[in-house]
């Protein structure tokens, strides 16, 4: 008999991944908010408690895959707290009464706010200002020091790329698909991690089999720096873009100020990644998990690039939609010039 999972957030980008790798290995459950065609779906609120637990009762799923969240792009934080920490309560207080074996949940690199000269380790201080990452920081802290048998897993998850996730990335890949200057701030020597879903849902397989309440890092091992990582990308994609570089401190004020008056479609948090390295260390995972990142940061990059550029003539939707580049058209045009 096949067992049962139920995902949150199942509409979403991760929770779509899902349903497609476990929908023969497993019965599912799925609920959002958002409606979808697949069977077995349930358009619950996760911060009304009755009634996901009446979901969760009548359905008696044996594992739980919790992904969905409010985002950075939500500027209500009583949404945010609503979905990220009341919806994450609810989710452990019905799973723990309906006795649920397993909780896997999906945290965040964003709980670390500043340039890091050293890989963090699960046990680092947080140190996130945004409120995103301050509500993860949250539930993560109720979920590994509640005291119930249900087992835990939760993945500190740095961005998650998959070759058909543009969003976001997809500035990028215009700038190189039209051979426009790729600018970085300061000198380039800063790292940011990655992490590929089809690794992410590696490790989740693998963490179902491990008992207790764990935190685990995840993300690539071989970590480029911004300037390797564009450099790697105009040769590989033959683009005629080249790398320059923009005063740090000026740029940030600039990009501050296009955040602030929504020209651009980054938050604060976004522009202060762009200038410091943030790397998880991952050898926690690697030694419990046998995690095993297949790719590096450059090369996921290279991947979701290729599929971008292959499929822009096709219709996408959620992650996959190309992204609207606002103020970027016109950083675009000077960048095509100069």
């Amino acid at each position: 008999m096949k067992k049962k999972i139920l995902i949150t957030g199942s509409s979403g980008f991760l929770g779509q991944l899902a349903i497609e790798r476990y929908k023969d290995l497993f019965d599912l459950v799925l609920l959002d908010l958002v409606n979808n065609n697949h069977e077995n779906f349930y358009k619950v609120d996760l911060a009304n408690y009755n009634d996901l637990d009446k979901v969760i009762e009548k359905e008696k799923p044996n594992i739980i895959f919790h992904f969905a969240s409010e985002i950075f792009d939500t500027h209500n934080k009583s949404k945010i707290y609503k979905t990220n920490v009341l919806g994450s309560y609810n989710i452990y207080k019905s799973a723990v009464k309906n006795k649920v074996n397993n909780l896997i949940f999906t945290s965040t690199f964003s709980l670390f706010e500043k340039d890091y000269n050293y890989l963090i380790k699960e046990t680092e201080p947080t140190s996130c200002k945004n409120f995103y990452g301050v509500t993860k920081a949250e539930i993560e802290r109720f979920l590994l020091s509640s005291s119930s048998n249900l087992n835990i897993s939760i993945f500190r998850c740095p961005i998650i790329v998959d070759k058909s996730r543009a969003h976001r990335l997809g500035v990028l890949f215009e700038f190189l698909k039209d051979n426009c200057t790729l600018w970085i701030l300061g000198d380039g020597s800063n790292k940011l991690q990655f992490v590929s879903a089809s690794d992410l849902f590696d490790a989740i397989d693998n963490s179902i089999n491990v008992s207790g309440k764990n935190v685990f890092n995840i993300g690539c091992e071989k970590i480029e720096t911004m300037r390797e990582t564009f450099e790697y990308l105009i040769k590989k994609t033959g683009s005629k873009s080249r790398v320059k570089y923009f005063n740090k401190k000026l740029g940030l004020l600039i990009l501050k100020i296009l955040s602030f008056l929504r020209l651009i479609n980054f938050i604060d948090y976004h522009n202060k990644i762009l200038v410091s390295s943030i790397v998880l260390d991952i050898s926690k995972i690697k030694n419990i998990l046998n995690f095993n990142p297949k790719k590096s940061t450059a090369e996921l990059l290279l991947e979701a690039h290729n599929f971008y550029i292959n499929n822009s003539n096709n219709k996408q939707s959620g992650s996959a939609i190309k992204p609207k580049m606002g103020f970027f058209k016109i950083i675009k045009y000077i960048s095509k010039i100069i």
